[in-house]
């Protein structure tokens, strides 16, 4: 009988690279298929119309291990605060300019050494 490899050692045997958190050129294209797409699309649309503010929106993403960061300039979901990018928010159907037209305008923290990439943070209460 000869063993079946698993999908970690068919991963590590395959010739062609598997896309990793980086994406190609096309900072709008993501590393994922297009079924995990869809899938986390009908899965935020929730999230994001319920949502009041962007501390309500991080809150809910926080609780299901995901975040809201930016990447190469673009808002992006990642997993976890630190984790890597998963996809644009953009790409889900939820792009910074209709997120900032309902939710107002988020207050970023840029990280050090890394260019064009910050983190959401809550807004000083006035």
């Amino acid at each position: 009988m000869v063993p079946t490899p698993t999908l970690h050692a068919a991963a590590t045997q395959a010739s062609t690279p598997i896309p990793g958190p980086t994406g190609s050129a096309d900072l709008d294209s993501p590393p994922i298929d297009s079924e995990s797409a869809a899938l986390l699309r009908c899965w935020l649309q929730p999230l994001v119309a319920r949502s009041a503010s962007w501390e309500a929106l991080t809150a809910a993403l926080a609780r299901r291990g995901y975040a809201l960061a930016f990447r190469n300039g673009r808002l992006c979901l990642t997993l976890g605060p630190d984790g890597p990018c998963i996809c644009s928010m953009r790409y889900l159907g939820a792009s910074l300019r209709e997120l900032s037209a309902r939710l107002g305008r988020p207050a970023v923290r840029p990280l050090p050494g890394r260019p064009a990439a910050g983190v959401l943070c809550p807004r000083p209460q006035v």
